[in-house]
């Protein structure tokens, strides 16, 4: 709970380490003074909000909130937390999380403008469905434009689709997305960094925009212009020694600006859908076809972790009675295990 705590005052990983080399893990930190928490290396900025937060009260509140509307909270501190966002400068302290986990390593970014083009959509729609094909996650921001279109086709492709948002995962940014976020947690995943009900703002997109680029194997940029927000995750790709792509377009389009840009520092250019494979090195020889599309909302779920019926339930929209009554079917079929405790895994 004090992890929580930790985080609803925006501390990170490098906050939390900082506190557990000076108070011990478990904390210890809140039997202190704020000076105390100053001396261990926090901001003073860090240290008044966190003051606000010792008492666990709005921890509390946040915990059962989230079990409420089946929001699983995982800690740095979890097995299933991403390795890879430790090479942040700042990893989050937590996430929050609905649908599947933990990703897939294997996933393709595909971020561009908001005000895309009808070319763009189509280009974004047609490298996320060819992604799925090779067996590949698409991941992106949630955000108008080439992002929506990109999750959207992998979607209705029935593969893996990871939104990360600039915002709650219980607020719909912009609001026409709520459907689609819906569908997403039901097949795919949806991730925030932020509290329960934080707005979106200037500060939290960028935020949103390295995790993006941590999770990803590649990032590819179908259109942007000069001050987008996708060159700000090719940025932190490019930081990260992730592989970076980029759709050309003509040189007098404001929204292939960025893009040639991209080219010119660079970027390989995506010139051809069918190259996918081929620029992600793996894909075309070893998922030729890609995976068996996963249409069980349970295993979906489960993925590769072990959750309890209630956990499972909750993260596949059913009610217990029916969850338990699929877990069962699922059992006599060979396709799950039920554990001592009551966990259940997929059985490989």
């Amino acid at each position: 709970m004090a992890e929580l705590a930790l985080h609803l005052a925006g501390g990170t990983v490098r906050d939390d380490q900082a506190l557990a080399r000076r108070f011990g893990v478990g904390g210890q930190w809140r039997h202190s003074s704020p000076d105390a928490w100053r001396e261990a290396g926090l901001s003073a900025g860090l240290v008044q909000r966190l003051g606000e937060q010792a008492s666990l009260k709005g921890a509390e509140f946040e915990a059962r909130r989230c079990q409420e509307l089946g929001i699983r909270l995982v800690s740095h501190r979890e097995k299933s937390y991403p390795e890879v966002l430790g090479q942040l400068h700042k990893p989050p302290v937590m996430l929050a999380v609905r649908g599947r986990w933990p990703p897939d390593p294997q996933t393709l970014a595909i971020v561009g403008a908001r005000a895309a083009t009808p070319s763009g959509r189509q280009i974004a729609a047609s490298f996320a469905t060819r992604a799925t094909d090779l067996g590949v996650a698409v991941i992106s921001g949630l955000a108008r434009g080439v992002d929506r279109w990109a999750l959207r086709a992998t979607v209705e492709a029935q593969g893996w689709a990871l939104g990360v948002l600039g915002c709650g995962i219980d607020v719909a940014y912009p609001r026409e997305n709520r459907a689609l976020q819906d569908r997403m947690a039901r097949s795919g995943t949806v991730i925030s960094e932020f509290p329960l009900g934080r707005r979106p703002d200037r500060s939290t997109f960028p935020r949103r925009n390295r995790i993006i680029a941590a999770l990803s194997k590649a990032v590819l940029v179908v259109e942007a212009g000069q001050r987008s927000g996708a060159l700000i995750t090719a940025s932190h790709a490019l930081e990260l020694g992730r592989e970076v792509w980029a759709v050309p377009g003509p040189i007098d389009a404001e929204l292939s600006v960025g893009c040639n840009r991209l080219i010119l520092d660079g970027a390989l250019p995506a010139i051809s859908v069918d190259l996918l494979g081929e620029f992600l090195g793996f894909a075309a020889e070893a998922r030729p076809n890609g995976p068996p599309v996963e249409r069980d909302p349970l295993l979906a779920a489960l993925g590769h972790s072990s959750l309890s019926v209630d956990e499972l339930a909750r993260a596949a929209g059913l009610d217990a009675q029916e969850a338990a009554s699929r877990l069962l079917a699922l059992q006599l079929e060979g396709s799950v295990q039920r554990l001592n405790g009551g966990l259940y895994i997929r059985r490989q």
